[in-house]
């Protein structure tokens, strides 16, 4: 399953591949039912399609709790997103000593940022303002019953991944009245939504929260509504401000040397280890941090693999460019 790209007037998410662990793949899988599959599909439509609104000019609020902070980092940050049109929006984000502000006007972002954008905000950040999933050939449907989430009734999902000669498994759960999606579990990664509101002709959650190896890692609280005037200097270009321009045209970096590591013993055990950075206009990875793994003893050997890897660059019209980019080390018997 993967995260689909939700592009409204708040954020565009980014792809979010869970850290995941999964188990040695049969030599015979047991065949898909088609029925069942298109029933799946339909449940998770459905419930992308209700959370899916129309976005006037809006305001978001976004409040966010870390259960077990990293020595010196904050428990708690915000994001705040104005928006008055589709090209013309405020970002202002806080999390400890991290201040970020940028101001979009037409294709032209005006940024500030204190330090480089701590891992916990990236993942908090893709998050919102809804997660929402959808599935792929290499997710494999199993079943589909009635069960609980989170003291709600719903329909709940039961999937594998193949990832060559392993399955990962996975749930995914909508409310059995709404049919928004309330739940998604892929490995030992969960994804819960809750206290959903209404926003214009669609359905938010008023509550996320992200688990890994059954310990709470954030939970997240946001408000949108709709705001039609903000004040006339509210849009001003922050003092000291970087100024970058929209590509017109624009090329993704692909993959020249991306070896994963090589596997350290015969075992059933699979872990998928995310890594945030950038893909520089040298084709090299920078700026590496690992993110919601449930394995943080792979954490810097994950950094340090994919440091080594190379790419052809991302493309600006006729010239290199820096590419944002989560990158997956495949851990085998570690």
């Amino acid at each position: 399953m993967r995260l689909v790209l939700h592009a409204s007037l708040f954020f565009l998410a980014a792809t979010l591949l869970p850290a995941q662990t999964g188990k040695l793949r049969p030599e015979v899988t047991p065949p898909e039912d088609a029925v069942l599959r298109a029933e799946a599909i339909r449940l998770m439509e459905r419930a992308n399609r209700l959370s899916t609104p129309v976005w006037p000019a809006n305001e978001s609020v976004v409040n966010f709790h870390v259960l077990e902070p990293g020595v010196g980092e904050a428990d708690a940050g915000e994001l705040r997103v104005s928006v008055a049109t589709p090209v013309r929006r405020r970002r202002e984000y806080t999390y400890g000593s991290y201040k970020f502000v940028q101001v979009e006007d037409g294709g032209e972002f005006a940024t500030t940022r204190s330090q480089s954008e701590p891992a916990v905000m990236t993942s908090v950040r893709k998050l919102l303002p809804v997660f929402l999933g959808e599935f792929e050939q290499d997710d494999v449907i199993r079943r589909i019953e009635d069960a609980n989430s989170n003291g709600q009734p719903a329909r709940c999902i039961l999937f594998q991944t193949l990832k060559g000669d392993h399955e990962i498994p996975g749930r995914a759960c909508v409310d059995a009245d709404q049919g928004w999606l309330v739940e998604v579990t892929q490995g030992d990664e969960t994804i819960r939504q809750s206290r959903f509101f209404q926003f214009n002709n669609g359905f938010l959650p008023g509550h996320i929260e992200r688990w890994a190896g059954g310990r709470k890692q954030f939970e997240i609280d946001q408000k949108v509504v709709v705001r039609e005037s903000y004040p006339d200097n509210y849009f001003d270009y922050p003092a000291g401000a970087s100024i970058k321009h929209t590509c017109r045209e624009f090329h993704r970096a692909f993959a020249d040397n991306s070896p994963q590591p090589p596997q350290k013993a015969v075992s059933s055990e699979l872990v998928e280890v995310r890594v945030h950075g950038f893909i520089g206009k040298d084709g090299k990875p920078n700026g590496l941090k690992p993110l919601d793994t449930a394995r943080p003893d792979l954490a810097e050997e994950a950094v340090r693999i994919v440091s080594t890897w190379t790419f052809h660059p991302a493309m600006c019209e006729y010239d290199p460019a820096t590419m944002e980019m989560d990158f997956v080390i495949h851990f085998k018997g570690w």
